[in-house]
């Protein structure tokens, strides 16, 4: 029952659309008639003719048909043919918790769903992307792929939809209201109107435009560069330069498609209309295969010869469409297009400073990396985790240099060892794993580099469950830990006690990881005094000590809470609120998830939704049994994401199956059905939010209205304390809890009560027609 996937919500992941969607009317109709009739449409077409953004708004289009979800998958910064899979699992939210291969875990998923998968840039790892396409056609009945791709896949069942130019008008067509029905002109003034608001289609201007459009033969591409010259040139100016320049740049291979060699010939002329310094930065940013901010393009590509700034140069690349912006809330990132960036590699190779390049954006990668993890115990994690989801690609780029050079494999290590917790939060503990297992193949010049990269695979082997590669690493780490300091000896212990935390030995991992909370605590590491705490913690709930447990979360909490971390220590209050519950102590356990949960939703771990949700659930289990099958449900939508269940992690299986039993016996079958697929409906936002929202009090408001949110009942005992004037201190003293526990608690009465001070809390409270 609690494996079902009717009515689950569907996943969503289609890129939000940065410009209008315009024409393309008759092309999309027609997709959807085709993918009714098969189950592989490639969109096919070369670089430049709109296949992405065609692809893009048919599968928005179609959402609704696949109940499952539509997931996009850009394939276009993937240079190893064995990372399709993982970049399929990575969009579909697998967390690769097993050890088994990434299109096994792939197939285990979308073979009972519904789904539309959108598998774009097809066309350099052509024999790859058929191959997955054709297996998980095969095994996954409901299964739907929309491909694009310079050619087709060339499989069994393949539809094939070229995609063509947009329409033109003919060369006797000169009035604007003529013109502007074609799909090319609405995309010139669309975008022109971008470039200079007050654009208009005139008698004046008609014929110039209908000019431009056709000598670009309606490639949309083409369109939005021509465009970007309209903050220098007139229509008609426009339409004369290219017409001077044009047919000497269309002149390119014999053998080629015509349009392939105008596509071409557009960008030559955009790069001849930039200057040399413009041309040099566009060649340099090319090195970046999905994009870049600021600090890198200043870091690798800038240089003491320059006569301007990076940040000049920059900006005109962005006036002239060579790159595009994307806004994030405190930063701005910068990408082309796969034929703009093509040109600018050809012109890389031309300058010959490309080893020098690729030097530079090794070290700066290699340095993001370690400054993330310098930062990782801090109020800046959340940030620092966010820039790391975008860097990916980069940073994946920059270990494969390494993984490639003998020279640079210590390098290599140290850039994907302190991606471990980045990893386990962003489901790349396959990818990971593969790459530093890669690293370790190679020899190592330093023995504490090696001890390093040797702990964390075998911390992603444990995770898993492989623990026999697991034992492997941990052999030669403790070989190489004897060479080294007292730091590394803690480590080695830490590694031992999560492996036999992982392979159910509990009682072998009690003090194993009991010694390394000793001598973390000796050397005052904090960041792995509190992993540390928060591995035994939960090893003692495991073996009922319930005691020891919380003082094992009490260390772990105050390191985490005073540094201002998020991830850590939305765990180690999870397993704090899993301690008292296991005690009795429901309401305790509510409290803790209530501060845990929001945590871990503002970084998006899906492991720790999950056990979070779960949790909730048995909190509700026997007070509101329906809310806990719905908790339930939603949680199972997130134990399906990271691949695993409650009957790999330890201790929680038990309590998840009398879970399902208690709520089971307490409904109706048609109760519980209906609750379990509401559950499976809400996405993680909402299924926090009824995690959260616990109604157990209708107090009143002064002058007798009823309280817009109700407090819950620990709410209500801290605003009972406020009313005795005791500060957030004395009630985290009184109640045993953290001073920023108090605190958050006194904001949340706050708001919900709509209040702006302490003073009308003391008054409400002393209101209460029901106190006493």
């Amino acid at each position: 029952m609690w494996e079902s996937t009717a009515g689950r919500r569907a996943g969503y992941s289609l890129p939000a659309e940065l410009t209008s969607f315009v024409g393309r009317e008759s092309d999309l109709a027609r997709v959807s008639e085709l993918l009714v009739g098969s189950r592989l449409l490639t969109l096919t077409g070369f670089g430049g003719i709109g296949k992405t953004r065609l692809a893009f708004r048919a599968a928005a289009d179609l959402k609704d048909t696949y109940v499952d979800g539509v997931h996009f998958v850009a394939l276009g910064a993937a240079s190893d043919p064995n990372s399709v899979p993982d970049m399929i699992a990575a969009t579909l939210g697998l967390l690769e918790r097993s050890s088994q291969p990434a299109i096994q875990a792939v197939i285990d998923y979308l073979k009972t769903r519904s789904s539309l998968l959108l598998l774009d840039n097809c066309e350099h790892l052509i024999d790859a992307s058929a191959t997955v396409a054709e297996v998980l056609l095969r095994q996954c009945p409901d299964l739907h792929i929309l491909a694009t791709s310079r050619e087709a896949l060339r499989i069994d069942g393949e539809a094939i939809y070229p995609v063509a130019s947009l329409s033109l008008p003919s060369p006797d067509a000169l009035d604007p209201s003529t013109v502007e029905r074609f799909e090319a002109i609405r995309l010139f003034v669309d975008r022109a109107r971008a470039v200079s608001p007050d654009f208009e289609l005139t008698d004046q201007n008609a014929s110039s435009v209908a000019a431009v459009c056709r000598k670009l033969e309606g490639i949309p591409l083409a369109i939005e560069l021509a465009v970007a010259r309209l903050t220098t040139l007139s229509p008609a100016e426009l339409d004369q330069q290219l017409s001077s320049q044009w047919e000497l740049l269309s002149r390119g291979s014999r053998t080629a498609p015509h349009r392939q060699s105008t596509m071409a010939a557009c960008i030559e002329w955009s790069f001849d209309l930039c200057t040399p310094a413009e041309q040099e930065l566009w060649a340099k940013a090319s090195v970046f295969p999905d994009g870049f901010e600021l600090d890198a393009a200043k870091a690798v590509c800038s240089d003491p010869a320059d006569l301007r700034p990076v940040t000049d140069t920059l900006a005109s690349l962005i006036e002239k469409s060579i790159l595009i912006t994307v806004r994030y809330e405190s930063s701005s990132r910068f990408r082309m297009l796969s034929p703009i960036r093509h040109r600018g590699l050809l012109k890389l190779e031309s300058i010959g400073n490309e080893e020098e390049l690729r030097r530079k954006y090794l070290t700066f990668y290699a340095d993001l990396v370690q400054r993330a993890r310098q930062a990782w115990m801090s109020e800046r994690q959340r940030d620092w985790i966010h820039r790391l989801r975008r860097e990916s690609s980069n940073i994946r780029e920059a270990i494969e240099q390494c993984a490639s050079s003998a020279p640079d494999t210590d390098i290599g290590i140290m850039t994907v060892a302190p991606l471990m917790e980045f990893g386990l939060i962003e489901g790349q503990v396959r990818q990971n794993r593969r790459l530093i297992e890669r690293l370790l193949a190679a020899p190592s010049s330093d023995p504490a580099i090696r001890f390093t990269g040797l702990r964390a695979a075998c911390w992603l082997a444990s995770i898993q469950g492989d623990m026999d590669t697991a034992d492997i690493h941990l052999s030669e780490a403790k070989l190489l830990a004897s060479q080294l300091d007292d730091e590394a000896q803690a480590l080695l212990k830490q590694a031992e006690g999560l492996v036999a935390l992982f392979s159910f030995d509990y009682a072998r991992a009690d003090p194993l990881l009991d010694e390394a909370v000793r001598a973390f605590r000796a050397t005052g590491k904090g960041s792995e005094l509190a992993l540390s705490s928060s591995l035994l913690a939960l090893n003692r709930i495991v073996l009922d000590d319930i005691d020891g447990a919380l003082e094992c979360y009490r260390v772990g909490h105050t390191i985490t809470e005073a540094a201002g971390e998020t991830w850590q220590r939305s765990w180690i209050l999870w397993e704090a609120a899993l301690a008292h519950w296991m005690r009795g102590d429901v309401e305790e356990a509510k409290a803790l998830l209530r501060v845990s949960l929001p945590l871990t939703r503002s970084i998006t771990d899906r492991l720790g939704m999950a056990v979070g949700l779960e949790l909730s659930a048995w909190t509700f289990a026997e007070t509101d049994p329906e809310r806990a099958a719905k908790l339930l449900g939603a949680a199972q939508n997130e134990w399906d994401r990271v691949e695993t269940s409650t009957v790999v992690l330890p201790g929680l299986d038990i309590p998840h199956q009398a879970c399902v039993s208690g709520v089971a016996a307490k409904l109706s079958r048609e109760t519980l059905a209906r609750a379990t697929a509401q559950g499976h409906l809400l996405d993680h936002d909402a299924a926090i939010e009824l995690a959260l929202n616990d109604v157990t009090t209708s107090a009143k408001r002064t002058g007798g209205e009823s309280s817009q949110t109700d407090l819950t009942p620990r709410e209500v005992e801290i605003a009972e304390l406020v009313r005795k004037g005791l500060t957030d201190r004395q009630i985290a003293d009184v109640l045993v809890i953290s001073p920023r526990t108090a605190e958050t608690h006194v904001a949340h009465i706050l708001a919900k009560l709509k209040f702006t001070s302490r003073k009308q809390i003391a008054r409400w409270v002393a209101e209460l027609p029901d106190r006493g």
